[in-house]
This record gives structure tokens, sequence and C-alpha cells, in this order.
């Protein structure tokens, strides 16, 4: 698939008020790129980081993300294959809904749904039923929609504290307390901490903590492990204690998380 077309050319140059595209092993590119149309994205298979300017979000297997029309983003994957269900809109709604990027648990009756518009993948021409029920499904969009998943980490502007973050991505970090990541960057706790807070608006133990159960999603995603597997692998030596923050941050169990 031609990556760059699909972004800046076929979905902007489409005349219809809405464009489905399925693409069951999608390429990711890094390049930056906005729609003048909203999208509603549903992973099939794998998983899905979109980036914005100022958060990294998650959309693990089986959830949707709404992002706005002309919202800059680009998006990456872990995961070897990657299946998206893909829908365009154009908004003209003032909904808040519409407004703002979000991932949020897929309902039964919308999954249906967007499977059912596979049949008019890529079709750049109008089609009557086409439209009528792509009309139907934006509509019932604000309506399914319970609450946002908050699988979203800030973006770090300051230097040092990115430098921070990307030493938390490795493993082997995830086993280390605050003070000994702290001097492996020549900073106090205290110090570090105030950083951090300033930078990224949250507490560092509040970051840490959201991304060990977001890269615990990605993994519950991809791997097929247990739950013990991934909680030791994120850090965590007690399985309840995971469960318990997992649910505390996410409203789900990790078992309950892909169902």
């Amino acid at each position: 698939m031609d990556k760059a077309r699909f972004c800046h050319l076929t979905v902007d140059a489409v005349d219809k008020e809405a464009y489905v595209w399925h693409e069951a092993n999608w390429k990711f590119s890094e390049e930056w790129h906005t729609h003048h149309m909203g999208q509603l994205i549903y992973v099939e298979k794998g998983v899905q980081y979109l980036h914005t300017e100022n958060r990294t979000y998650l959309l693990p297997t089986h959830h949707c993300a709404w992002i706005p029309p002309g919202v800059a983003h680009r998006s990456s994957s872990p995961a070897n294959q990657v299946y998206l269900r893909c829908l365009f809109f154009t908004v003209n709604e003032e909904l808040d809904f519409f407004k703002e990027l979000t991932i949020f648990h897929t309902p039964k009756v919308l999954r249906e749904m967007i499977f059912f518009t596979e049949q008019w993948s890529r079709l750049e021409e109008k089609d009557p039923v086409e439209f009528d029920f792509l009309k139907g499904l934006k509509s019932i969009l604000p309506l399914s929609f319970k609450q946002a998943i908050p699988l979203a980490l800030p973006v770090p502007r300051n230097p040092r504290i990115a430098d921070v973050v990307s030493y938390l991505s490795d493993p082997l970090s995830a086993q280390l307390k605050s003070a000994e990541i702290a001097a492996q960057f020549n900073l106090s706790v205290r110090t570090m901490e105030r950083l951090f807070k300033k930078d990224t608006g949250i507490t560092f133990a509040g970051y840490v903590k959201l991304m060990k159960i977001i890269k615990a999603v990605e993994l519950l995603s991809l791997d097929g492990e247990s739950v013990k597997s991934v909680a030791y692998r994120v850090g965590y030596e007690s399985v309840s204690t995971f469960s318990n923050t997992f649910y505390a941050l996410l409203g789900v169990r990790p078992l309950d998380m892909l169902a």
C-alpha cells in the first residue's frame, strides 16, 4: 500500500461525505499528516500507537480511536501485522465527541457495523446505500461512546526529562527505584520529580505507573501471555497489585480489557 497516497491524497481527494479503508496488513509511516475528514480507527488485530504533538496514545486490539479533522498525527506499531478498519467522515456537528482524540471500548453494535462496511472499502464512487449506512454509523458514535480510556502519555519537552522517559522504556528499568533512575542522570530524586511534574503535568510515580499499564495492555494484545507474566515484565511482583492498579486506571481487569 502506498502510505503517502493513502494519507495525503486519497482520503482528502475523494469527493464523498464518508470513506472506508480496511487494511489487513497496515504499513506504518513516520510521516506526520492530517485529514480534512475525521477518522475512526478500529483495531481488528495487533496494536497501534498514535503520536500527536503533546501525547502518545495506545490503541489496543478491539478498541477504537476517534481522530478529529485537522489533528496532526503519525502512527507506529511493535506488531508484525496490524489489521485496521478505518472510516473517514466529514464533520459538521458541534458535539464534544467529535472534537477530541479519544480511545474507547468498541460496543458490540458499533463493531458489527464497522465489519459491515468492508464491502465499501476503498470505493471512491458515490453509493447511496453506503452513504445512508455510514451516516447512521456516525450518528451513533456519540450515543454509543461511554468514556475515554486513558491510554495516553504526555510527550516531554524538557530534553533531560525526555532522556529519562527514553530510559524508562527499557525493560531493564522496570525493577529500578526512583533514586536509582535519578542517579543515572545525575539528578536528585527531588529535582527529577520537580522537573517531571513541571514538564509533563503529572508526577514521576504517576507517569511510571501509567507507562507500565500501557505497556501491559500492549503485551496482552500481542503476545498472548498470561496476566502473571505480563505483570512481572512491567515490574510488578504481585499479580493482585498489578490487577488492582490496572483496574484503578482503566476501569477493567486485565483479562477483560481485550474481551
